[in-house]
């Protein structure tokens, strides 16, 4: 294999940020050429609908062979990118209280249509961590509830809701964030459950989630020692390969928390990124710039030339993300853009997200 043929594989498995407003140059050019995957959108908080579209729209009209995925953290709550003209959901915990399923639904319904009126194609939500640990700052208020059952069918509602205005949804953070104290974006979480714990009660709503449908699960920076003693589930293969995939049955793209995460300092990026890459994560999700993405292109095609990183597992991972991206949303599936500002922030959206 080329490197060139090397270089389009790794480059299909990077999602690398992207702020504001304007497309950089040799971002676009990456995109076009193939070379990063897609996009983590920061558009700002003071970003309309209308100028997050022109921006969608000019990433799509320089895609090339691949169409380019467009993610975003809009959770409702206090972890909502997208805020000037759009529908204000409350936090998920509140959703949770309703234990009203049909509602869920139309959350995630609300969520999907002011995405797709904006042009963003896959969200990175819902949360499927339990709200176990009130000590717990990072996750809290953004889970459903600390009862799997409920989280589980809400999750799942959420997804079909999502999916009912053809947005892509990512569970997340596995194999469950919620019962640790740390914030894996200072620190790295334990969680000290036994194997049978797990399996009841942090995983229920994942498992709600992939059976509703979700393409995408998030793999949280997090250590499960009675699941891996030595590593993060970010870069186990004993949690991504063997628990997710194996016994679950997940054929879906796994996608890392962003790699620069404090909870793996000590670990050199490009180490980080083979790691994850190694231990099944399909695609390798960056939020710190350019730079960052390139020095991990670099070793991602280096391990696969070198036969560190199978060219195998590369191979599997450029299929299921290919394969992803035969779901985005087209062009032809976005409303027009004279009734974006129409969609966002409606009437209607507004009285269902303050019906809890």
């Amino acid at each position: 294999m080329n490197l060139p043929e090397v270089e389009l594989m790794v480059g299909q498995m990077i999602v690398t940020d992207l702020r504001g407003l304007t497309l950089p140059e040799e971002l676009g050019r990456m995109a076009a050429a193939g070379l990063v995957s897609g996009f983590l959108m920061f558009p700002g908080n003071d970003a309309t609908p209308a100028q997050v579209r022109e921006l969608t729209d000019d990433i799509r009209n320089i895609s090339g062979e691949f169409p380019v995925i467009l993610a975003i953290d809009q959770e409702g709550g206090r972890v909502s990118r997208l805020q000037a003209g759009f529908t204000e959901i409350p936090a998920m915990r509140g959703l949770g209280a309703t234990r009203d399923e049909r509602l869920a639904f139309e959350v995630g319904a609300v969520l999907g249509s002011e995405l797709a009126a904006a042009g963003i194609n896959v969200d990175f939500a819902p949360v499927a961590d339990l709200d176990l640990n009130p000590e717990n700052q990072v996750i809290g208020d953004r889970a459903l509830s600390a009862d799997p059952e409920v989280a589980s069918r809400l999750c799942a509602a959420l997804v079909r809701g999502l999916h009912s205005e053809k947005i892509l949804a990512c569970a997340k953070h596995f194999p469950g964030h919620g019962a640790s104290r740390e914030d894996s974006h200072q620190e790295l979480p334990m969680v000290d459950a036994d194997p049978e714990t797990v399996r009841g009660r942090e995983l229920a709503p994942f498992k709600a989630a992939m059976k509703a449908g979700a393409d995408m699960v998030m793999v949280g920076h997090i250590l499960y020692p009675a699941l891996d003693k030595y590593h993060p589930a970010t870069l186990s293969e004993k949690i991504i390969t063997g628990l997710l995939r194996e016994e679950l049955g997940f054929q879906g793209v796994v996608v890392t928390d962003a790699l620069e995460m404090k909870a793996l300092e000590g670990i050199a990026l490009e180490d980080r990124a083979f790691m994850a890459a190694r231990a099944g994560a399909d695609i390798i999700l960056l939020s710190e710039g350019i730079d960052n993405a390139r020095r991990v292109s670099m070793a991602l095609c280096q391990a696969v030339i070198t036969g560190a990183l199978p060219v195998e597992k590369v191979c599997r991972s450029f299929e299921r993300v290919t394969a992803l991206k035969q779901k985005l949303l087209k062009q032809s599936d976005l409303p027009p853009e004279s009734e974006v500002d129409r969609i966002a922030g409606s009437q209607a959206n507004l009285k269902i997200a303050k019906s809890f």
